[in-house]
């Protein structure tokens, strides 16, 4: 049963929900309607004509119309029963694991479904119609129609069962793009959920020595601290956020690190308006600005300039290559875990450039 209490209709595109062979559609599906037809035409219609059961009626007879009918409910009854015997047999034999048992089960069943049922219903029409409209070679009647009945039957079968397997690949395909979906999804959520753990344990760091250092400094970081930390809670679940709303937190955050280094850097930051809805990953920025200053010296004497700049299309941060003798341990994320967001959100590259003295980093954004 679904979710709204109805019962549930497979049809042969459908996959099962564990993700194996498609379920049997015990259900007319309107995928092999046109597939029905057809054999029901073939069978209970041109093969009779065809065999000239009908050549001896003209279409104002009462008996051709009733012929017309009895030979179709034998369609029905031929083409239903191997139709059936085919889904129920689908699930349990492979094509591609045992194809030649299932070819041999295949063309045993469709002959046992179909030579005894043609066989039946000829003999019955024939028997009907022999008193007035003689048939002379009731053998050789019954054998052509029911040789043309089994091979017409295997070939249908056999574009049946094309039909079942083109779906089932493009079923294949369609679960295949969703488990890669939900692989990114899931390695996005990872990777997001690294962001504010990392962030908060290097501004405690900075508050604890603030306190020590110079209170007045440590209470106004803390107040700028709960701003910041508001923003990335509120949008932790968030892909991407529109870059007006990303520089005002990045001034937020770069006012934390003036209180950190007072007179030791300097940041210039670009101006976006409130309409600008161009977007891009959220901390992306305060990740970079944080990198910058991890990896380079800075100081009163020889402050760090950090220059955040937008060009066509993309957001630049750049500063001058200053590399420290010692890093301080972190927390593994940084530059990696910014350049695999991006590429799981865009469709462009995160793009770093240190062959002229400064290290480049441009971050695409998203219109």
């Amino acid at each position: 049963m679904s979710s709204t209490g109805q019962p549930l209709k497979w049809d042969i595109s459908r996959p099962k929900p564990d993700g194996g062979l498609t379920e049997p559609a015990l259900r007319p599906s309107v995928h092999d309607r046109w597939m029905r037809v057809i054999g029901l035409l073939l069978l209970g219609v041109v093969i009779p004509r065809f065999a000239l059961l009908f050549d001896k009626l003209g279409w104002r007879d009462a008996d051709y119309w009733i012929g017309s009918t009895w030979f179709l409910l034998a369609a029905v009854v031929i083409w239903e029963s191997n139709r059936l015997f085919a889904l129920q047999l689908r699930p349990h034999l492979d094509w591609l694991a045992q194809p030649f048992w299932k070819l041999v089960i295949f063309a045993t069943a469709t002959l046992v479904c179909t030579v005894p049922l043609t066989i039946a219903a000829v003999w019955a029409w024939l028997r009907y119609i022999d008193s007035p409209y003689p048939i002379l070679d009731w053998l050789a009647t019954i054998r052509n129609i029911a040789t043309n009945n089994t091979i017409t039957v295997l070939f249908l079968l056999h574009a049946y069962e094309t039909l079942f397997l083109i779906r089932e690949r493009h079923g294949d395909q369609r679960r295949l793009e969703q488990l890669e979906r939900a692989r990114l999804a899931a390695e996005l959520e990872n990777m997001k959920s690294q962001l504010a753990p990392h962030f908060l344990f290097n501004c405690l760091n900075t508050l604890a020595a603030l306190i020590e250092r110079d209170p007045r400094a440590a209470a106004e970081f803390n107040a700028h601290l709960a701003d910041v930390t508001r923003y990335l809670l509120t949008q932790k679940n968030r892909d991407l956020v529109p870059l007006a709303e990303e520089l005002a937190f990045l001034r937020s955050y770069v006012r934390l690190m003036e209180l950190r280094f007072p007179r030791s850097l300097r940041v210039t930051l670009p101006a976006a308006g409130d309409g600008d809805a161009r977007r891009l990953p959220p901390a992306s920025l305060q990740l970079l600005i944080e990198n910058a200053i991890k990896h380079n010296r800075l100081s009163e004497d020889e402050p760090l300039a950090i220059d955040v700049r937008l060009e066509a299309g993309s957001i630049v941060v750049a500063n001058p290559l200053r590399p420290k003798t010692k890093l301080l341990d972190g927390t593994g994320t940084g530059l990696a875990n910014l350049r695999e967001r991006v590429a799981l959100l865009t469709p462009s590259q995160l793009e770093v450039d240190n062959s002229r003295g400064e290290f480049l980093v441009r971050l695409p954004l998203v219109t």
